[in-house]
């Protein structure tokens, strides 16, 4: 699965880098100019760099439309992952499919189902490895809050190792600190005979956002479906999902594995995204759009 750049630098755990080294909060843009000092246009994430090398490239249209998303495959070495959008007629997104230039990387085919509201209550993976075995085929069920309208839970039914039947599950809870998703326990484990969760058989995963600043998030202006999509293949990812910016993040791994911490301290483009995140050495750069 995809790890996340900010944990690559602990031994032992692959977790997607962010790249680049820059030391201006200067506003790093391409593509549409803004012509004079007025109200500039909006823009969306392009690249996301650390020592000049990519971890993570979006692909839009001059409207801001996501096409394509490019990311490292982090358990192949320099390989990376391409995910192709598809949108329905009403302009949203109906499938994701992900595919790795590494030959032994699962492939992921997502469909959603949209609904009229812009959430997603239904999606399905079929997860393709080199050995029918290591395949699955997964259903996903989102919660929202009917209150706040907050995403609470998404619960993955899974079947794995070639069997007809449901046999696994994975659940996942979200905790908020504001607006913001600051928690995200992760359990997976087996489905009883009724094709519950048992969660007497639960691992836990506990990934910990903390401390947003009250500057805009980087990936704030992509698509919320095609974050949450993405963070099913590694919840690390989540807080991505957050209008703000994490200054640390604290992953809880099940034993024996060490738990991992780390913090974030950026400087911001003059418009209040991060330009450079400093402590990872993280670069961001954005595509000026005529519109979002």
């Amino acid at each position: 699965m995809v790890k996340n750049y900010f944990l690559k630098m602990f031994a032992g755990i692959a977790l997607l880098g962010l790249l680049a080294s820059c030391n201006t909060t200067s506003d790093p843009t391409e593509s549409i100019a803004n012509p004079d000092e007025g109200t500039p246009p909006p823009k969306v994430l392009s690249k996301v760099t650390v020592n000049s090398v990519a971890q993570e490239e979006f692909v839009t249209t001059n409207a801001g439309v996501l096409e394509q998303a490019i990311f490292k495959d982090e358990k192949a070495g320099n390989a990376y992952y391409t995910g192709v959008l598809t949108y329905n007629t009403d302009k949203q997104i109906s499938k994701i499919k992900f595919t790795s230039t590494a030959s032994a990387s699962l492939k992921y085919d997502f469909d959603i189902t949209p609904a009229a509201d812009g959430k997603i209550y239904n999606a399905s993976c079929i997860g393709t490895a080199p050995t029918p075995g290591a395949s699955h085929i997964s259903d996903y069920t989102i919660t929202y809050d009917q209150t706040t309208q907050k995403m609470t839970k998404i619960l993955e039914k899974r079947k794995e190792g070639g069997i007809s039947a449901y046999n696994r599950f994975v659940d996942y809870a979200f905790i908020y600190s504001g607006e913001n998703i600051s928690q995200v326990i992760c359990s997976k484990g087996i489905l009883d005979i009724n094709g519950a969760p048992n969660m007497g058989t639960a691992v836990q995963t506990k990934y910990s956002f903390q401390n947003y600043d009250a500057q805009k998030g980087a990936y704030s202006k992509l698509p919320k479906t095609f974050l949450i999509i993405r963070s099913l293949i590694d919840p690390v990812n989540f807080y991505k999902a957050s209008p703000n910016n994490p200054t640390s993040m604290y992953i809880q791994m099940p034993p024996p594995a060490a738990s991992v911490n780390t913090a974030q301290s950026y400087s911001y483009d003059k418009e209040g995204y991060p330009a450079v995140e400093k402590n990872q050495n993280v670069t961001y750069t954005y595509k000026n759009v005529e519109k979002l």
